[in-house]
């Protein structure tokens, strides 16, 4: 997290006060997912309250409403949530309700999901703003809270009802009209308005991927209702990404990976969506997982039968395959002391771009070819099968 400096009047200076008892503030926020909406929220903002509604499309349909009773400087004392399907049916979202109650450095949160009701104490510091997923109006809270405390870096801590700890999290100036929301270890980038309400915010950054925008109407009960239609039809949109399975059989060497799918949805990947130069998941979701029940040689080097994790450094040049002995992990989360070896891997232009990540193995003469695809490009690793 960024260090948190004296709070000074800098993200202050210039700024007229925001919302006054009068003022109320509707709104709406698209968001995007490449060439995919994925969301698209209402809200309404006053001095003392701020209640919104989303409409989701993944994994599942689900309609979200939100209200948050702020106190005269702007905080969130009093915060309610509740989810609701867009349609019945067996991988539909289960009905849920929460209520969160902020008291000096405690958030005391009550979630009821299904016929289960449990309560939480969490110690959630002065400065905390409820977490609600894809409820982007939070976000714009957690900016203005930030400036009311004043400071280019302000700290606070992100709290989901029904966590059982907060998270940490900062708001950062970058600009005179931007700020960096930090997201669970990666910044959301905000543009703002002189009143510093949310007009644009990228989370490319992040693992969301998510480019947002404020609307004067979002269109949201058309979006609603066709939301609820598709997912009754048994049409929607489902999961961002898939997991799939390859199975390979080279000499006498069995192979398996099992890895998520991301699709590109219009989007650049390799050096946008996926950076140059970072370790990447090779994929999505939960690490992608790699077994082979015999020795592989791969550029003079022995990877050993067993199971392994697959990560990723693409670069404008090339990339490395990174062979990691950690299993089982989230696919951020990864431990370079595990690495058993990296390897070079060779980068190819494709005539015809792959929307759909795909992983393949093609047996070759005393061995075969490790072959990731997506978009233009593709990476390719030759091995063979210790004798």
């Amino acid at each position: 997290m960024p260090r948190c400096f004296g709070f000074s009047s800098l993200l202050l200076v210039g700024v007229p006060a925001l919302a006054s008892a009068q003022s109320v503030d509707r709104a709406g926020y698209v968001v995007r997912l490449g060439a995919d909406t994925i969301a698209i929220e209402r809200f309404t903002r006053s001095a003392s309250r701020l209640e919104g509604d989303v409409a989701v499309r993944v994994p599942n349909g689900r309609l979200v409403h939100y209200v948050a009773a702020l106190s005269p400087e702007g905080r969130v004392t009093k915060f309610e949530l509740t989810l609701r399907p867009a349609a019945p049916g067996p991988n539909a979202a289960k009905p849920a309700r929460g209520t969160m109650e902020l008291r000096g450095d405690s958030a005391i949160t009550v979630v009821t999901i299904g016929d289960s009701t449990r309560t939480l104490r969490v110690g959630s510091g002065a400065r905390a703003v409820p977490f609600a997923g894809m409820a982007h109006g939070m976000f714009e809270q957690a900016v203005m809270q930030a400036r009311r405390a004043g400071g280019d870096s302000v700290s606070f801590n992100w709290v989901g009802i029904g966590a059982a700890e907060p998270s940490p999290s900062y708001v950062v100036r970058r600009g005179p009209d931007s700020v960096a929301v930090g997201f669970f270890g990666t910044p959301m980038l905000i543009r703002t308005d002189p009143a510093g309400r949310l007009l644009a915010l990228d989370g490319r950054l992040t693992t969301q991927k998510v480019l947002v925008d404020r609307v004067v109407d979002p269109g949201y009960d058309r979006f609603a209702a066709d939301l609820v239609r598709r997912e009754r039809e048994g049409h929607g949109m489902g999961p961002l990404s898939q997991r799939d399975t390859v199975r390979a059989t080279v000499g006498p060497a069995h192979l398996t990976i099992d890895y998520g799918r991301p699709q590109r949805r219009g989007r650049e990947i390799f050096g946008t969506v996926v950076p140059w130069d970072q370790v990447w998941r090779t994929g999505a979701n939960a690490a992608t997982q790699f077994e082979t029940d015999a020795d592989l040689m791969v550029n003079g080097k022995t990877i050993p039968k067993g199971r392994y994790t697959l990560f990723t450094v693409p670069t404008r040049t090339g990339g490395e395959l990174i062979v990691n002995r950690q299993t089982g992990q989230w696919g951020t989360e990864y431990d370079g002391s595990q690495d058993l070896v990296r390897l070079p891997l060779r980068a190819e232009m494709l005539q015809a771009p792959v929307d759909t990540f795909t992983i393949a193995v093609d047996p070759a003469a005393q061995g075969g070819v490790l072959r990731l695809r997506w978009d233009r490009t593709e990476y390719s690793l030759p091995f063979t099968v210790a004798q």
